[in-house]
């Protein structure tokens, strides 16, 4: 991407504020930041309109103005992939920017009452939500826990609640169909893939993957973290490709933690064996049994391999969080994604103190910041969604 150009695929802009980025994404947003003051300006506008939401200042101009700004910055001619994210986030761009001015025209007042209530209320843990992007550019939110009854490509899809299933029973059609289920910061969601398997998404994660397994293969990409659970089929292995890596099994249980702000892709194993390898070397193969972790330092071609307790990597899916002589500085990584906060460290040195623990995680994260408080080590001041680490 050159500099000085003025386009970007919106959908990298959606995934920058919601999930998170592929390195060669990332890139493109820094070109495209950095090529002047007017694309930082948009960037914030965006990032605060979804973070804010209703508290968004000056909603009636934004409701005629953003909406055109948003035609302006993006590229038209990108490719049919790229345009299935654009026109699901900007369409739902469009309705929330919409809504909010009405609102705002109407009832003013309730902006005020929210932001009130909010600050009173307490900060409350993740819940099962997610946003489901179809081949054919439409979306569905599944955070209202309604039934859906949908079908793309042949195959039958079904939302019940903290869950969305395929069954692609009935599929003919040779062209395959892609869909991508995005798991905000504050969620968590299950799914039941077209050949049985069972995924499950932690906050702040994605997984991109066929609605019907119609290859040699079946192959679905992951960012963020999530826990398979994998239906045997000695013809067609299953494989996970997520940040450079590939995990291929056969039939097993495994976590992968791979997320974009993260400095290591961790792949721990419960039962069953898998292959991990990098994408551009396959050769270097690392072969998992039970209680075996593997892990790859970005930016290093080597996996490296580790005899870890598998209940401290797939707690999360179990409603814990389990820390085991792990740094506040990597901790907070968690608290953030599941209650969708912020962290500030004041205390500096307080980012290299070690924690072991066990707290479930539906708990208020003040129950929580409480418990790491009695270590007498560190200290939280909450200001809204903002922690600071004293």
């Amino acid at each position: 991407m050159n500099k000085n150009s003025g386009n970007i695929d919106f959908s990298i802009i959606w995934k920058k504020v919601h999930t998170s980025l592929t390195v060669e994404e990332e890139r493109q947003l820094k070109d495209w930041l950095a090529a002047s003051e007017e694309h930082q300006d948009y960037f914030d506008k965006v990032r605060a309109f979804y973070k804010n939401g209703s508290q968004f200042e000056n909603t009636n101009v934004i409701s005629k103005e953003a909406w055109p700004h948003v035609f302006n910055k993006v590229n038209l001619s990108q490719t049919k992939r790229n345009n299935r994210y654009f026109l699901y986030a900007a369409s739902l761009a469009a309705s929330i920017v919409l809504m909010i001015g009405f609102l705002a025209i109407l009832k003013p007042e309730l902006f005020r009452k929210e932001v009130l209530l909010q600050a009173e209320s307490s900060i409350v843990p993740g819940t099962e939500k997610a946003i489901l992007l179809m081949d054919n550019g439409s979306s569905y939110d599944l955070s209202s826990g309604k039934n859906l009854s949908l079908e793309e490509g042949g195959a039958e899809i079904s939302s019940k609640g903290n869950s969305l299933k395929y069954n692609s029973e009935k599929v003919t059609e040779k062209e395959v169909k892609f869909n991508t289920l995005v798991i905000p910061r504050g969620g968590q969601f299950n799914l039941t893939l077209a050949d049985g398997t069972q995924v499950w998404l932690n906050a702040g994660s994605s997984l991109k993957y066929p609605t019907a397994f119609m290859g040699n293969d079946r192959t679905v990409e992951l960012t963020g973290e999530a826990f398979f659970e994998v239906t045997k089929n000695r013809k067609k292995p299953f494989k996970v490709i997520s940040g450079g890596q590939i995990v291929q099994v056969l039939g097993t249980s495994f976590n992968i933690s791979s997320y974009e702000e993260d400095a290591n892709i961790y792949t721990t194993l419960v039962e069953g064996k898998v292959n991990v390898y990098l994408e551009d070397e396959p050769q270097q193969k690392q072969v998992l049994v039970p209680n075996h972790q593997s892990v790859l330092r970005k930016g290093q071609n080597a996996i490296a391999r580790r005899v870890v307790d598998v209940n401290e990597y797939i707690s999360w899916k179990e409603g814990w969080f389990y820390f085991k002589d792990k740094s506040l500085e990597t901790i907070v990584l968690d608290l953030e994604r599941w209650y969708d906060v912020s962290f500030q460290f004041e205390n500096q040195k307080a980012k290299k103190i070690p924690f072991t623990g066990k707290v479930r995680r539906y708990e208020n994260l003040e129950d929580v910041l409480k418990l790491i408080e009695k270590t007498g080590d560190v200290n939280f001041k909450i200001e809204r969604r903002i922690v600071t680490v004293q």
